[in-house]
Protein backbone atom coordinates (compact mmCIF):
# COMPACT_ATOMS: atom_id res chain seq x y z
CA UNK A 1 0.00 0.00 0.00
CA UNK A 2 1.57 3.26 -1.16
CA UNK A 3 0.09 6.31 0.55
CA UNK A 4 0.75 9.93 -0.37
CA UNK A 5 -0.15 12.91 1.80
CA UNK A 6 -0.72 16.36 0.36
CA UNK A 7 -2.53 19.60 1.20
CA UNK A 8 -6.24 19.35 0.48
CA UNK A 9 -7.93 21.75 -1.92
CA UNK A 10 -11.54 22.70 -2.49
CA UNK A 11 -11.63 19.92 -5.11
CA UNK A 12 -11.18 17.42 -2.25
CA UNK A 13 -14.16 18.64 -0.23
CA UNK A 14 -16.53 15.92 -1.52
CA UNK A 15 -14.06 13.11 -0.78
CA UNK A 16 -13.33 14.53 2.67
CA UNK A 17 -17.06 14.88 3.38
CA UNK A 18 -17.65 11.24 2.42
CA UNK A 19 -14.76 10.02 4.61
CA UNK A 20 -16.02 12.17 7.47
CA UNK A 21 -19.63 11.02 7.13
CA UNK A 22 -18.75 7.32 6.90
CA UNK A 23 -16.36 7.59 9.83
CA UNK A 24 -18.98 9.23 12.04
CA UNK A 25 -21.66 6.71 11.05
CA UNK A 26 -19.39 3.85 12.05
CA UNK A 27 -17.57 5.33 15.03
CA UNK A 28 -20.34 7.32 16.69
CA UNK A 29 -23.16 4.78 16.39
CA UNK A 30 -24.44 4.46 19.96
CA UNK A 31 -22.68 7.67 21.00
CA UNK A 32 -24.67 10.16 18.90
CA UNK A 33 -28.34 9.96 18.00
CA UNK A 34 -29.04 7.47 15.19
CA UNK A 35 -31.44 9.99 13.63
CA UNK A 36 -28.58 12.47 13.26
CA UNK A 37 -26.20 9.89 11.79
CA UNK A 38 -28.82 8.50 9.41
CA UNK A 39 -30.24 11.82 8.25
CA UNK A 40 -28.60 14.26 5.84
CA UNK A 41 -25.12 13.90 7.33
CA UNK A 42 -23.26 13.67 4.01
CA UNK A 43 -24.75 16.90 2.65
CA UNK A 44 -24.12 18.61 5.99
CA UNK A 45 -20.45 17.51 5.95
CA UNK A 46 -20.16 18.43 2.27
CA UNK A 47 -21.31 21.99 2.96
CA UNK A 48 -19.06 22.14 6.03
CA UNK A 49 -15.88 21.05 4.20
CA UNK A 50 -16.57 23.14 1.11
CA UNK A 51 -16.77 26.23 3.34
CA UNK A 52 -14.03 25.19 5.79
CA UNK A 53 -11.37 24.59 3.14
CA UNK A 54 -12.13 27.96 1.52
CA UNK A 55 -11.98 29.78 4.86
CA UNK A 56 -8.69 28.38 6.16
CA UNK A 57 -6.63 31.25 7.48
CA UNK A 58 -3.09 31.86 8.62
CA UNK A 59 -1.37 28.60 9.43
CA UNK A 60 -4.51 26.43 9.26
CA UNK A 61 -4.40 23.43 6.96
CA UNK A 62 -6.10 20.23 5.86
CA UNK A 63 -4.04 17.28 4.64
CA UNK A 64 -5.47 14.39 2.66
CA UNK A 65 -4.00 10.90 2.46
CA UNK A 66 -4.48 9.02 -0.80
CA UNK A 67 -3.84 5.53 -2.05
CA UNK A 68 -3.33 6.10 -5.77
CA UNK A 69 -6.20 8.56 -6.33
CA UNK A 70 -8.58 7.33 -3.61
CA UNK A 71 -8.90 9.38 -0.42
CA UNK A 72 -8.18 7.19 2.60
CA UNK A 73 -7.82 9.77 5.39
CA UNK A 74 -7.50 13.41 6.33
CA UNK A 75 -6.45 15.69 9.16
CA UNK A 76 -7.54 19.30 9.75
CA UNK A 77 -5.50 21.60 11.98
CA UNK A 78 -6.84 24.99 13.02
CA UNK A 79 -5.57 28.03 14.89
CA UNK A 80 -7.81 27.71 17.92
CA UNK A 81 -5.49 28.18 20.87
CA UNK A 82 -6.93 26.78 24.07
CA UNK A 83 -5.45 24.85 26.96
CA UNK A 84 -2.25 26.86 26.43
CA UNK A 85 -1.72 25.07 23.11
CA UNK A 86 -0.66 26.54 19.79
CA UNK A 87 -3.08 24.63 17.54
CA UNK A 88 -6.17 22.41 17.45
CA UNK A 89 -6.69 19.16 15.55
CA UNK A 90 -10.27 19.66 14.43
CA UNK A 91 -10.56 16.30 12.67
CA UNK A 92 -8.58 13.15 11.98
CA UNK A 93 -10.36 10.37 10.12
CA UNK A 94 -9.18 7.27 8.28
CA UNK A 95 -11.32 5.10 6.01
CA UNK A 96 -12.51 2.05 7.95
CA UNK A 97 -11.05 -0.62 5.69
CA UNK A 98 -7.50 0.79 6.01
CA UNK A 99 -7.44 1.57 9.74
CA UNK A 100 -4.46 0.08 11.54
CA UNK A 101 -2.15 0.51 8.55
CA UNK A 102 -0.35 3.63 9.83
CA UNK A 103 -2.32 6.21 7.87
CA UNK A 104 -3.52 8.10 10.95
CA UNK A 105 -0.01 8.08 12.42
CA UNK A 106 1.43 9.35 9.13
CA UNK A 107 -1.15 12.13 8.94
CA UNK A 108 -0.30 13.14 12.51
CA UNK A 109 3.42 13.11 11.69
CA UNK A 110 2.89 15.27 8.60
CA UNK A 111 0.78 17.70 10.64
CA UNK A 112 3.40 17.84 13.42
CA UNK A 113 6.09 18.65 10.85
CA UNK A 114 4.03 21.56 9.51
CA UNK A 115 3.29 22.77 13.03
CA UNK A 116 7.00 22.73 13.91
CA UNK A 117 7.90 24.50 10.66
CA UNK A 118 5.45 27.28 11.58
CA UNK A 119 6.88 27.61 15.10
CA UNK A 120 4.04 25.89 16.92
CA UNK A 121 4.96 23.42 19.63
CA UNK A 122 1.77 22.05 21.17
CA UNK A 123 -1.60 20.84 19.96
CA UNK A 124 -4.84 19.43 21.36
CA UNK A 125 -7.99 17.69 20.20
CA UNK A 126 -11.30 16.51 21.62
CA UNK A 127 -12.51 12.90 21.62
CA UNK A 128 -16.14 11.98 22.28
CA UNK A 129 -16.34 9.61 25.21
CA UNK A 130 -17.12 6.14 23.94
CA UNK A 131 -14.68 6.49 21.03
CA UNK A 132 -12.24 4.20 22.83
CA UNK A 133 -10.19 3.28 19.76
CA UNK A 134 -9.33 6.94 19.12
CA UNK A 135 -8.57 7.59 22.80
CA UNK A 136 -6.17 4.64 22.93
CA UNK A 137 -4.53 5.65 19.64
CA UNK A 138 -3.87 9.19 20.91
CA UNK A 139 -2.47 7.88 24.20
CA UNK A 140 -0.11 5.60 22.25
CA UNK A 141 0.94 8.66 20.25
CA UNK A 142 1.89 10.45 23.48
CA UNK A 143 -1.16 12.58 24.24
CA UNK A 144 -2.21 13.18 27.81
CA UNK A 145 -5.77 13.70 29.04
CA UNK A 146 -6.27 17.19 30.45
CA UNK A 147 -9.98 17.74 31.00
CA UNK A 148 -13.51 16.86 29.92
CA UNK A 149 -16.63 18.81 29.15
CA UNK A 150 -20.21 18.17 28.12
CA UNK A 151 -21.38 19.41 24.71
CA UNK A 152 -24.49 19.12 22.57
CA UNK A 153 -23.49 17.20 19.46
CA UNK A 154 -25.87 15.96 16.81
CA UNK A 155 -28.79 16.85 19.07
CA UNK A 156 -27.48 14.79 21.99
CA UNK A 157 -25.59 15.75 25.12
CA UNK A 158 -22.24 13.94 25.15
CA UNK A 159 -19.05 14.06 27.17
CA UNK A 160 -15.82 14.85 25.36
CA UNK A 161 -12.25 14.60 26.63
CA UNK A 162 -9.35 16.84 25.68
CA UNK A 163 -6.09 15.13 24.65
CA UNK A 164 -2.98 17.33 24.59
CA UNK A 165 0.53 17.07 23.21
CA UNK A 166 2.74 19.62 25.00
CA UNK A 167 5.58 18.52 22.74
CA UNK A 168 5.14 17.56 19.11
CA UNK A 169 8.10 15.16 19.31
CA UNK A 170 5.77 12.35 20.40
CA UNK A 171 3.68 12.82 17.26
CA UNK A 172 6.67 12.39 14.95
Amino acid sequence: MSISIRPASILDSDAIALLHCNSWRTTYRGILADEYLDDDLYNERQRYWYAKIQMLKGNEFVLIAEEETAAVGFIAVLDKPEAACDAFIDNLHVRGDVKGKGIGANLMKAAAEILRATNRHSVYLWVLNGNNAAAEFYKRKGAVVEDSTTVIFGGKEVLQTRFVWRSLEKML
